[in-house]
């Protein structure tokens, strides 16, 4: 496949766990659109090289129509809002989208500063630091949660609540 921008080969290769197509030339991403919101909410690259991908790959953005590499129909444009602030092109049809140099990365920091990425981080932080027998309390109790059981026990509700406010000082 080609790049819809500058027409050098894509190469297929991983981006925090998920197969894309990068444009080598134009750092560009070629990605189905069901891993996006898997991408955005990936916590494997840290800010720092989030923020350094956005200085260095940036460039103009793609004002105009591009055709979709895969099928070759015009993509549309999606705005993505402030902080973010970036025109997506997306292939209705093949279900991709297209991110010009620095974009993918200025939208997984947009979801890293938000509420609900700064939630997501403190909650892997404090799973982090449970002890091992909790961290196995915690998991069953979730697979309880998971097949529809309607008492828990107390402890799930403990270390939800040790996970959301931390621990209890008395």
């Amino acid at each position: 496949m080609k790049c819809p921008v500058c027409n050098s080969e894509l190469k297929r290769l991983m981006y925090e766990g998920f197969a894309v197509f990068r444009c080598m030339n134009c750092h560009g991403y070629l990605l189905s659109d069901r891993r996006i919101e898997s991408i955005k909410r990936s916590n494997k690259r840290g800010q720092d090289l989030l923020k350094q991908e956005v200085i260095e790959e940036s460039g103009a953005d793609t004002l105009e129509e591009i055709r979709c590499p895969r099928c070759r129909r015009k993509m549309k444009k999606k705005f993505i809002p402030e902080p973010a602030s970036l025109h997506l092109d997306r292939c209705a049809d093949c279900e991709m989208s297209w991110f010009d140099g620095g974009e993918l990365a200025r939208l997984q920091l947009t979801h890293e500063i938000s509420l609900r990425g700064r939630d997501a981080a403190e909650f892997r932080r404090r799973h982090e630091e449970m002890t091992p027998q909790r961290k196995i309390e915690f998991e069953e109790n979730l697979k309880k949660l998971d097949s529809g059981e309607e008492m828990l026990g107390q402890s799930f509700f403990k270390t939800l609540l040790t996970l959301i406010s931390g621990p209890r000082k008395f």
